[in-house]
């Protein structure tokens, strides 16, 4: 997956017609990842307004889950967001499997792009 700053985050989302062995989350379903993540050692789980984290770390890199709740319009879905540091610069690699309506999916990127953005734009 490329990398690019933050800013300009990568972006790759599977919808369940496409699903595959390999999703971009490198699960096959939703429900895959959520149950390995909740058994996989080392890894710190939160529900917050009803929504799943999980954080992990892959290499060295922080990786943030987002699960969401039984009641969104896009679940289930699991957007996967890994930190990583290259040339003194933070990025983000944002990838997600959705297995909603097209639209509702849509919208949770839109919704979770935004979120990146007021991330890196910091406290004001």
């Amino acid at each position: 997956m490329k990398i690019i700053p933050l800013a300009f985050l990568s972006i790759s989302i599977a919808f369940s017609a496409f699903a595959s062995e390999s999703s971009s989350i490198g699960y096959k379903t939703v429900e895959l990842a959520l149950n390995a993540l909740k058994n996989k050692e080392g890894t710190n789980l939160s529900v917050q307004d009803g929504w799943t984290i999980i954080e992990d770390k892959e290499e060295s890199n922080l990786v943030l889950w987002s699960f969401t709740p039984d009641s969104h319009p896009a679940h289930p879905a699991a957007i996967k967001r890994k930190v990583v540091e290259k040339n003194q610069k933070i990025y983000i690699q944002m990838s997600a499997l959705c297995q909603a309506k097209q639209e509702d999916c849509d919208k949770l990127m839109q919704e979770f792009e935004q979120l990146n953005q007021n991330i890196m734009k910091g406290p004001r």
